[in-house]
């Protein structure tokens, strides 16, 4: 049982530079690419793709593992439905910044693979 409350979250921090080259590969918002249904509304968000693994943690706040979403659909539709549509995002972001060095070079350093080969 715990016995202190948890600390209130920072909430996501993307650096500068990561919402930067994200914002040059893709659009204000991937879940239409992704086959999401809907339309988009509201404002574009970055989100995590793929989970942390654990509550209350975020994975690495890095391009490759970067989705422009709306925030009125889409984004919480991926919140919900992560597992349903992590990989289908995983592949639009690998189309998007599949002919960048940086992303590629970030994709093997972190994953241990070329970009279009992380599933998840």
């Amino acid at each position: 049982m715990r016995r202190t409350a948890l600390r209130p979250s920072a909430g996501t921090r993307w650096p500068p530079s990561v919402i930067a080259h994200v914002r040059t590969h893709q659009p204000p918002c991937i879940g239409p690419q992704a086959g999401m249904p809907g339309t988009c509304a509201g404002q574009s968000e970055n989100d995590h793709v793929r989970a942390s693994g654990g509550i209350s943690m975020k994975s690495d706040s890095i391009a490759t593992n970067c989705a422009r979403l709306c925030n009125g659909t889409h984004h919480p539709m991926k919140t919900n439905e992560g597992k349903r549509w992590r990989p289908r995002l995983l592949e639009v972001i690998a189309d998007l910044h599949g002919e960048c060095a940086e992303c590629q070079r970030e994709s093997i350093e972190r994953y241990g693979v070329p970009l279009e080969g992380v599933a998840s």
